[in-house]
Formats: C-alpha cells, structure tokens, sequence
C-alpha cells in the first residue's frame, strides 16, 4: 500500500466510524421521517418489477438505486432466510406508513446512502487537491470526514447525500471541462453528473449553470467552447432521461407533483436557515447542536475572500458562486427552510477551509504546528456534537420494541392479548407474542375490552384529526374500572391517520386486566314457618 494513501484511509475510516451507529438506530423500525416514504416505493418497484413509482414528489433516481442493491442482496437474504427477500415484503401500499417490512430493506438502503456520504469525504478531498494541493485536499476531506451536517445524513435513507454527491462530481469535472487535459471528456461527464443529479431532485438542475460558466471561462476558442457546451447539454438531458423517465413519459404527472410539493413549501412557515446552521441542527434530525457552528462558517468566509483574489481559484469560485445565487433565489421564495436544501454547500466550505489552510501553510518556514492545528479543529468543534449524535443512535430503542419486550417476559401462554392497531406495531413483531394475541382498530377494540376476554391491553394515545384524545377521558375511566397500567413507554401523542410518521417515541401503554372482584353473598332469609311445617310433614 502507498504512503501516501494512507492519511485517506485514515479519514474514510473515522468517517464511517461516526455514520455507523445509524445503520442500525430504531430497527426494527424506521428512525427517520422519510425513510420510509422512500423505501415504500422501493417495495413497490422490486414487488411489481416495475420502473414506476406511484408518486414524483421526487425523482426516481434514489429509489433504483436502492431497489437495485435489494435485489443484489436478496439471494443473500434468501440462504439465510429460505426465500427470498420479495416474499418478507409488507404490503403496498402501506395501511400505515410506519409498517416497514423486513428491517433487512431499511439497512440496505442506509447502506447505499452510506457508501454515497463516504463518497463525498472522497470527492470533497479530491476537489479541494486539485485546485490547491494534498494538504489542501487532506484537510477538506477531514472537515467533511466530521461535519454533523454531514453525518447526521450519512446513513439514514434520504435524497440529500445523493445530490450532494452529484453535485461534488460536477464542480470536479466542470473543472476539467475548464483547462484539464481531456476537456471535452469532462464536458460530457460533467453534464452526466447534472443528470444524475437533477434525477434525484429537482433544483438539482441549476448544477447546469455552474458547468456552462467554467467552459465560458476557458481559454478555448468560442468554437471549443461552443462544441463542449453542446456536449455537456447532451450528455446532461441524456443522463436525466435515462435516470428519471417519467420526466419523459408521464410529464404530466410529473408536473403536477412538482406544482404540489411547491404549494405546500409555499404555503408552511417553519425554519430558520442561520438558526440551523449556529444553534440546533434541522427540527427532523436527532442533534441539539448547530449543523456547523459559528467558527465553521467564520473560517469558511475567510477561505472564500482569500479564494477570489487568487487567479488559480477564482473561476472554479465564480461558477459556486453563480449555484449559490440561483439556488438562494429558488429558496427565498419558500417559507419552510430545512437546512438540508444548503448541504451542497458543506463541502464547498470544507474545500474552501482547506483552501485558507493551504494558503497559510505556504507563508511559514515550520508548518507542523499548523497541521497539528488543522488536524485538531474538526475534532474540537465538533466532538460535542458527534458525542451526543452517537450516543442517541446506539440508545435509540423504539417504544413499540420496548413494549414488546415487556410483553415476552410477562404474557403467559394462555394470556390474550389486544393491541391497539392505531399503534402500528410490525405484524412480525406482534406474531412473535404468539397466537393469541389480536390487533384491532379503535373502534373495534372498545368493544371487545369491555367484554374482559384480554388479559392484557397495548394501547397509545391516538388523536383525531381535530386533536384531543380520541380515546376519550370516559372511556379511559371505564377502561381502569376492569384494566389496571402496568408499563408504560414513550412520550409522543400517537397519530391516528395512517400517513403519518409515528417516531420512535410515541406513547405506548400496556394495562393489565383486574382480577374480577369476588360477589358479597347476602345471608339467606329464614323460611317461612308454614313452609317449614309442609317441608317436614310426611
């Protein structure tokens, strides 16, 4: 092995080692809220060997890649299991949006979001070395390596690592197409990663504007620049056709999921981008830290002053630059701000740090205090953060799981049990409890507690589309008048409406049926004494 790979190795492996307590967070059920809006379509797509979702909130890029890894990993699952993974699969489309079958489908695609966020430590190095050196590239690469903004997304299933990761290998072969040795080449890639980035979401596209303004900048004849600009055109509607076909083929629809998804940003006010950034991560993820903090986006100023007054830097800045303006005023228009709409721009500054970095380290005689420095920096801004985020995830127990464990080690064999259906446990794990335990709807289940035929009852606090508890005050006192509370797990109201992502903390209780009160025998009158003297006579 080279030298010279190994402080990357190094990086890679500190990365995964912060992202892998996510694989396995909240299993067997989702610790995200939109993992499960992904996967439920990936179901869909491996189930009917089909190429079309049944929604374009987003494109589809994301779910084939996934379904794709579900099938390679399903002889896999079939050895161990004795089918394969296809058979395991919950129902589609889902009664209710937490019922995610087998867990198998979620670590997959935590999987493959996993290996994407690795690849952009790589990509993000990579860039940073090509426009100011190895040292350069070591130090933007250990900032992405640590950056919660990155991590916090590194292995759950979503959208955003994908583009990110698209969008990196755009700015590296926009680079090429600008003065590398075989630009027409990179043109062509360039506008590929364009495609593959707007196929998995769509403001992606303004990656166009970007790679358009590094050939306008080239040296190259307007001739040159002419040919490079239709290549990478080409191979960018190319790559977005055959990564996202119903953009082509059900246009249509497309549109007006995308005229949808705009209405309902337009019309939710949540979010602060600056409060996200320096005070506590986006409201969905699990870090009461900023996603880079203060001092982050201070060094990363400094990087971007001293980037545009060097002539080496400043073109591949001014095409960042023109991403940044076009992305901020498709934002602006919308009121919901999640900073997961900026990500793209984490490695940027990671690249723009290790830019000032490589600059310092230029202008003095002995660098070893500044690599220390440099060295030290993502570990002491970002510890804290990391420290909680790793915490939570290996802790991350979801309260259905917990109730289900306390029921194993507390039901007898001949025990019935009611679970509340509104809970949305996973049939499997309530199967595990054994025959004799019965899922029913609210309204079903009311009925059957007051007859005291369960032993046992698994309940939530569900409300109704109006709030309020729809179990109602009475009908829970009536309920204590049989049923007594023996465990209780969780402290989030459970939504009744089968939509909605439940997390892993709804409120989950389980009550014990009362031994049913002995009768006071009242004494027995005395008989009458006529009767006496008939019963005695002969």
């Amino acid at each position: 092995m080279k030298k010279s790979l190994v402080p990357w190795l190094l990086i890679l492996a500190v990365a995964a080692a912060v992202r892998l307590p996510a694989l396995t967070a909240g299993l067997p059920y989702s610790s995200y809220v939109d993992e499960n809006y992904v996967l439920h379509q990936v179901v869909h797509l491996v189930s009917d060997r089909t190429w079309e979702p049944t929604e374009y909130f987003y494109p589809p890029l994301t779910l084939y890649l996934i379904a794709a890894a579900a099938t390679v990993y399903s002889p896999v699952y079939a050895s161990g299991h004795g089918h394969p993974l296809q058979e395991d699969f919950s129902p589609f489309p889902p009664q209710y949006y937490d019922i995610l079958e087998p867990s198998e489908l979620i670590v997959v695609g935590r999987l493959v979001t996993l290996a994407f966020s690795l690849g952009i430590v790589v990509l993000t190095g990579v860039l940073a070395r090509r426009l100011a050196g190895r040292p350069a590239g070591l130090a933007a690469a250990w900032l992405a390596a640590l950056v919660p903004a990155l991590v916090i997304r590194g292995a759950v299933v979503n959208v955003n690592p994908y583009v990110v990761f698209f969008a990196l290998a755009t700015f590296l072969f926009a680079e090429g197409a600008r003065e590398g040795d075989r630009p027409r080449r990179d043109a062509i890639l360039a506008g590929v990663m364009v495609g593959l980035a707007t196929a998995c979401k769509y403001p992606a596209g303004l990656l166009c504007l970007p790679v358009a303004l590094a050939v306008l900048l080239s040296s190259a004849s307007w001739g040159e620049k002419l040919r490079r600009l239709v290549l990478a055109g080409a191979a960018s509607a190319a790559a977005t056709v055959a990564a996202n076909p119903p953009l082509v083929l059900r246009s249509g629809d497309v549109l007006k999921y995308m005229g949808m998804q705009s209405s309902f940003y337009e019309n939710i006010e949540m979010g602060s981008y600056w409060e996200q950034a320096v005070h506590r991560a986006e409201w969905d993820l699990p870090l009461n830290h900023p996603e880079v903090g203060i001092v982050f986006l201070i060094l990363a100023a400094a990087g971007l002053i001293l980037a545009f007054r060097d002539r080496r830097w400043a073109r591949a800045l001014w095409g960042w630059l023109l991403f940044g303006i076009a992305t901020g005023a498709v934002l602006a228009s919308y009121d919901f701000r999640a900073f997961r709409n900026l990500l793209a721009f984490v490695p940027l500054a990671c690249v723009l740090i290790g830019l000032l970095y490589s600059t310092l380290r230029q202008r003095i005689s002995r660098p070893l205090w500044l690599d220390l420095a440099a060295a030290a920096l993502p570990v002491v801004l970002f510890t804290p953060a990391l420290n909680q985020y790793i915490r939570h995830q290996l802790a991350l127990v979801d309260s259905r799981e917990q109730a289900i464990h306390w029921l194993a080690g507390h039901v007898g064999p001949r025990d019935k049990v009611l679970v509340a259906e509104e809970v949305a446990f996973l049939p499997s794990r309530v199967a595990s409890l054994g025959s004799r335990t019965d899922v029913q709807s609210w309204g079903r289940a009311k009925r059957r507690i007051y007859s005291r035929r369960y032993h046992y009852l698994v309940l939530g606090m569900p409300t109704n589309p109006r709030g309020g508890l729809k179990i109602g005050k009475t009908a829970t006192d009536e309920i204590l008048e049989d049923y007594s509370l023996v465990a209780g797990f969780g402290s989030d109201i459970t939504h009744s409406h089968g939509a909605n992502f439940r997390g892993n903390q709804q409120q989950v209780y389980v009550l014990k049926r009362k031994p049913r009160p002995d009768r006071v025998r009242e004494p027995a009158a005395p008989p009458r004494r006529g009767a006496a003297r008939r019963s005695a006579a002969p």
